[in-house]
């Protein structure tokens, strides 16, 4: 009975530690994925396309690396996942707009092209 007690006690006192270390290892992982969507978002040019979104993602990113400098882990958790969402938004607006882009370049060169020919827009099959 009494080696029971003494494993009871010891769960009791380790569990505050694995419960700080788990939190720390989500605030680890959420820093690491916000930092990657926003290296992602960097890559797919949002600093010209989606400069706001992020911006935003940077600077909830600071916000939640100085909550996890001073141990905040759930606040860093929170502003690093709201800095992944503002990156990867940033990520896809600037896709799509590169894909509009790309789309308009498409349509002034057929255009071109169908005016070179003396093809007019309402004579294509």
């Amino acid at each position: 009975m009494r080696i029971t007690a003494l494993v009871a006690a010891t769960l009791l006192a380790a569990s505050p530690l694995a419960a700080f270390a788990s939190d720390r290892q989500d605030a680890d992982l959420a820093m690491t994925q916000a930092g990657t969507a926003i290296e992602g978002a960097e890559r797919a040019d949002a600093a010209q396309y989606a400069s706001a979104d992020l911006g935003n993602a940077h600077s909830m990113l600071a916000s939640a690396q100085a909550d996890y400098d001073h141990h905040h882990w759930t606040d860093a958790i929170i502003g690093a996942e709201n800095a992944k969402a503002d990156a990867d938004l940033a990520a896809a607006r600037s896709r799509e707009l590169r894909a509009e882009q790309a789309t308009a370049e498409v349509e002034r060169s057929v255009r071109s092209l169908r005016d070179q020919l003396g093809i007019s827009a309402g004579d294509q099959p």
